[in-house]
């Protein structure tokens, strides 16, 4: 068959059918790799998104069904996700306290997250360093009364 560029090229119908043959082997082929199964206007639709299967496999979603797989996700990369998750929800409460104090809310930071964190951390040493703290604080709160004596440093008196 001669080049597309030749003298006796072929007509433009014989172009267009190889075209629209390409096209539908693209389409049959997403259509079987799942890529087409929701519309894109749906909420399941993935088109648009990033695509990790990483992800999707710490979350149980879009889990091939067969008895036989190739997609496993390590302990190490199920840490990593985690700790990110992790890290999008502190910056979500820093952006929901900013929102908040920016409105004219009154939130104190430091017991939103402390109350969170306490509640995170509850074994018992850690029981006991928060009633050593709260005896500290309890003792700090009251007046130190310090007696104004004339001495030296050693405890004798001083005469100047």
């Amino acid at each position: 068959m001669p080049s597309k560029n030749s003298i006796n090229r072929p007509k433009q119908k014989l172009n267009l059918q190889h075209r629209v043959q390409k096209n539908a082997a693209k389409r049959s082929a997403r259509e079987r790799a799942g890529l087409l199964a929701p519309p894109r206007s749906s909420d399941q639709s993935q088109s648009g998104r990033a695509k990790s299967i990483p992800l999707d496999l710490f979350r149980g979603e879009r889990v091939d069904q067969g008895p036989i797989t190739t997609k496993t996700l390590s302990k190490k990369r199920a840490k990593k996700i985690e700790r990110n998750l992790r890290y999008v929800e502190q910056r979500k409460l820093l952006v929901d306290v900013q929102a908040a104090r920016e409105s004219g809310m009154d939130i104190d930071v430091e017991t939103a997250v402390s109350t969170k964190a306490k509640t995170q951390q509850t074994g018992p040493l850690q029981k006991v360093k928060e009633s050593i703290w709260s005896a500290l604080e309890d003792v700090a709160a009251q007046e130190m009364i310090v007696q104004t004596g004339a001495g030296t440093t050693l405890g004798g008196q001083f005469f100047p």
